[in-house]
């Protein structure tokens, strides 16, 4: 999908309606999915002093239960 060329010219409710669109899109479950993937492996490098398990653990159950999409594209 991308930003469209005008994106610095529209009103934040253009932009609230683009942004939702591709959120609740397949392509939006995909990038949410890519994203909790990473961050969650990014977290866990972080010393067990620090880590924020429970953040961590919340991430978890939205990948696992909600967006799915990146996990079965990579295991294919």
């Amino acid at each position: 999908m991308g930003k469209p060329d005008n994106w610095s010219e529209l009103s934040l409710e253009e932009k609230m309606g683009i942004g939702t669109k591709l959120f609740q899109s397949q392509r939006g479950h995909f990038i949410v999915s890519q994203a909790l993937y990473y961050a969650t492996l990014k977290m866990l490098e972080v010393m067990p002093a620090v880590r924020e398990n429970s953040s961590i653990e919340d991430m978890e159950i939205l990948y696992e239960t909600l967006f799915p999409d990146f996990k079965k594209s990579i295991f294919r």
